[in-house]
């Protein structure tokens, strides 16, 4: 009689319809939120476009505001005459005034027609410091003596206004002539201490003075995008103009970008050099004075 051998029988874990349906609602879960994401990400794509629609073109804007913070390097050097003689060349970073300042910028363009813009840009500076003289130094008709405690302050309001002429203008490039004036607003304060016999003297010598210095010159601007825009400008001149004879040069290096329609961020680099002799009657002297500024700030447009 032959052995009876058991039957074996494979099982499983899950039951087969019950693994069927789980794999099923698996993978509708993943194509769902497969799903899910691909129309986010399209409707964003979408809403981009869209904006990018609605973005002011290139040379279309008609009023552009910016405000923001300037950071400024300084090289000046300055001499004041008097009735009777000359002033001495006074290097005022060296003397103990900061090279280095921060403060506020204020700036806005005026498109008053297709081709034609104005344009205003104003900030501040206020520095002082102090050093020991060693020789003695004449400012205006004051004499401050060797070994004095001299102090100086530089009071500056600097603005640049401008019209511009757009001879060349497409969708993505305009280029224009410029004529401007970029002004000057000093303000110089020394004062230092005189002994002699044992009796301290204190000696206050100031000078301050308007100096509005005409401008002629190029500028370009290249229109990336609708929300992007690189933008040059240079100007200045050299020449003797009644009271004032010198020369001085004007550069300007930016790019903004917009997020919105009407808001965005921009950065600029300005570069100034004057190097003048003027006898006016608010100033008589000397003035050697560059400057190396950087600009961040938010702008407005429309």
């Amino acid at each position: 009689m032959a052995d009876s051998q058991p039957d074996h029988q494979t099982t499983f874990p899950f039951d087969t319809t019950y693994w069927k349906f789980y794999m099923r609602h698996l993978l509708s879960q993943q194509y769902f939120n497969a799903s899910r994401v691909s129309l986010a990400l399209s409707a964003l794509l979408l809403a981009q476009s869209a904006l990018a629609q609605d973005f002011i073109k290139g040379g279309q804007d008609t009023f552009t505001f910016n405000v923001g913070g300037i950071v400024n390097r300084f090289d000046t050097r300055v001499a004041v005459d008097g009735a009777t003689s000359s002033g001495t060349l006074l290097d005022m970073e060296s003397d103990g005034v900061p090279n280095r300042t921060s403060g506020l910028e204020l700036s806005a363009t005026w498109r008053a027609a297709d081709r034609h813009r104005f344009d205003l840009l104003y900030f501040g500076a206020t520095r002082s410091g102090s050093y020991r003289n060693e020789s003695d130094i004449t400012v205006g008709n004051n004499l401050i003596l060797a070994g004095s405690l001299v102090n100086t302050e530089a009071k500056s309001n600097y603005f640049l206004a401008d019209y511009r002429y757009s001879f060349y203008k497409t969708d993505a490039v305009e280029l224009g002539g410029v004529l401007g004036l970029y002004g000057l607003d000093l303000n110089y304060k020394v004062t230092g201490t005189n002994s002699a016999g044992g009796v301290a003297k204190v000696v206050n010598a100031s000078a301050s003075g308007t100096l509005p210095l005409p401008s002629i010159g190029v500028s370009a601007d290249w229109y990336i995008q609708p929300r992007w825009r690189v933008s040059s400008n240079l100007m200045g001149l050299s020449t003797k103009l009644g009271s004032v004879d010198g020369s001085w040069t004007v550069l300007q290096l930016g790019t903004d970008y917009m997020f919105t329609r009407n808001w965005g961020i921009g950065l600029s680099y300005l570069h100034a050099k004057v190097n003048l002799n003027a006898t006016k009657s608010d100033f008589d002297g000397q003035l050697d004075w560059s400057s190396n500024s950087f600009l961040l700030y938010a702008t407005l447009k429309y």
